[in-house]
């Protein structure tokens, strides 16, 4: 019995934790949403949309009723100011366009495409001089620009002298008397304008210059030239020297020329000297090779000599010792008695070739 009623009491005791373990975890996961819920909107008074006193403007909208969203106007200006370019000039101009729709073309005008002209993307040329009116128009939109062209400026001036005058230095010439040359302005950059360009020669006792550029050096001495073209100005200096080649040039001329024809005439000799060396080889070798040959024949005469006895030794027997010795007694006798020998049957006998024969 004891042991029935403590099983009940354990089983009620397990029973109550569950029970409140289960509360207890509802509890906790419904905190959050509770603690951070946003809280009811609160209803409008009475006398909403009807007292003037009341700002309702931070009340919510009525349910069902959308804020309505901030229409922004678009703008469209060009930022710049009145423009002032030179002719052959570009400049991009710049402006400002904000809350168009999206894909709004722009469109770009120029009131006078003659003095300038403006691309699809706002870059203005530079066309001739005069005043223009340059306009942008987008979306109903419209700005405009005031632009002065002006005559394209000279920065730098050139004297071009012919190539043929010595230089002597970088803005500094030497001629001869009696020499005549041209000189030509040139202004930078290219196409600029200027309204005056005048000549100016320093003195005027060595040469003449006239307003053409045409330059006369008639005695010897120095002279500056100054050109002049609105506010640019410059100038070279001219050396005028005697006419001809004056003496020491002509020493130079000489003493190389010496020294020239020395090379030369090393170089002459030096080939004539190798060409004959070159001519008395060959002929050394030439004979040496006629010694050879003229060797190799006797030697090959001598072999076929040789070869023609043998042959001829075989051919005719050779006498028995008792005739011989009987030809020589009567060869001996005839000779005694004053008597010409016994004539052989070969009276002429046979020579051994030599290198006569063979050639």
């Amino acid at each position: 019995m004891r042991r029935r009623n403590k099983r009940m009491r354990i089983a009620v005791i397990i029973i109550a934790i569950i029970v409140v373990a289960a509360l207890v975890l509802t509890y906790v996961m419904m905190f959050p949403i509770n603690a951070y819920a946003e809280p009811p909107p609160t209803p409008p008074p009475d006398d909403y949309g009807t007292s003037s006193d009341y700002d309702d403007s931070t009340l919510p909208p009525f349910p069902g009723e959308e804020e309505p969203e901030e229409v922004l106007e678009p703008t469209l200006v060009i930022t710049s100011g009145p423009i002032r370019i030179d002719v052959g000039q570009s400049f991009v101009i710049p402006y400002v366009m904000n809350d168009f729709p999206s894909g709004t073309m722009m469109e770009w005008e120029s009131k006078n495409p003659n003095v300038a002209v403006v691309s699809s993307d706002g870059v203005l040329y530079a066309v001739s001089p005069g005043d223009v009116e340059i306009a942008v128009r987008a979306g109903g939109k419209r700005s405009s620009v005031l632009v002065t062209v002006n005559d394209l400026r000279a920065n730098r001036l050139i004297i071009v002298v012919d190539p043929d005058i010595i230089q002597t230095g970088p803005s500094s010439y030497e001629m001869a008397v009696g020499d005549v040359t041209k000189f030509v302005p040139k202004i930078e950059p290219e196409g600029a304008k200027v309204d005056k360009i005048s000549w100016v020669l320093g003195n005027s006792n060595v040469a003449s210059l006239t307003q053409n550029g045409d330059f006369i050096a008639e005695a010897i001495g120095q002279t500056q030239v100054t050109l002049t073209a609105d506010s640019l100005v410059t100038s070279i200096t001219i050396t005028i020297v005697e006419s001809g080649v004056p003496l020491d040039t002509i020493w130079d001329y000489l003493r190389y020329g010496v020294i020239i024809i020395i090379i030369v005439v090393v170089i002459v000799v030096l080939l004539v000297w190798m060409a004959n060396r070159r001519k008395k080889e060959k002929a050394r070798q030439k004979a040496i090779a006629a010694k050879r040959r003229r060797e190799e024949a006797e030697r090959r005469a001598r072999e076929e000599a040789s070869m023609y006895d043998e042959r001829r030794d075989m051919r005719e027997p050779r006498p028995a010792r008792s005739e011989e010795r009987e030809t020589m007694r009567v060869s001996g006798a005839a000779v005694g008695a004053g008597m010409a020998p016994p004539e052989e049957e070969n009276s002429e006998t046979e020579r051994p070739l030599t290198l006569d024969d063979l050639e």
